[in-house]
């Protein structure tokens, strides 16, 4: 048996998780609807190409965007975490590098005191 308040924790969580999912869901290539229906792609009359809803309305609960810009935004994003991976990867470099001139150091130090 477990505890009530776990329960309700849990389901606050997946609240909270669906809400996040509702309110990105026009940002970048969308995985799920609003609705919670799975996303299609669809094209207009004039060749437009959307990623949709597959029960959708016209009436703002349900996802209907362009692919071009999704996949803009998705790029845009890509990008950014490509930037801080780099980042992050030149300042490990330095951390590494100053480490190292430490540790010789140290260890003239030690065979130095011998």
């Amino acid at each position: 048996m477990t505890d009530p308040h776990y329960a309700d924790m849990k389901q606050h969580k997946r609240d909270y998780d669906w809400l996040e999912c509702v309110a990105y869901a026009h940002y970048c290539i969308p995985k799920k609807c609003a609705c919670g229906g799975p996303i299609t792609v669809e094209t207009d009359e004039r060749g437009r190409h959307y990623y949709a809803c597959k029960v959708f309305e016209d009436d703002g609960l349900h996802i209907r965007h362009g692919c071009f810009s999704a996949i803009e935004e998705e790029l845009d994003e890509l990008k950014k975490q490509y930037r801080e991976e780099v980042s992050l990867r030149c300042k490990l470099q330095y951390e590494l590098a100053v480490m190292s001139t430490e540790i010789k150091e140290l260890k003239k130090l030690i065979m130095g005191s011998r």
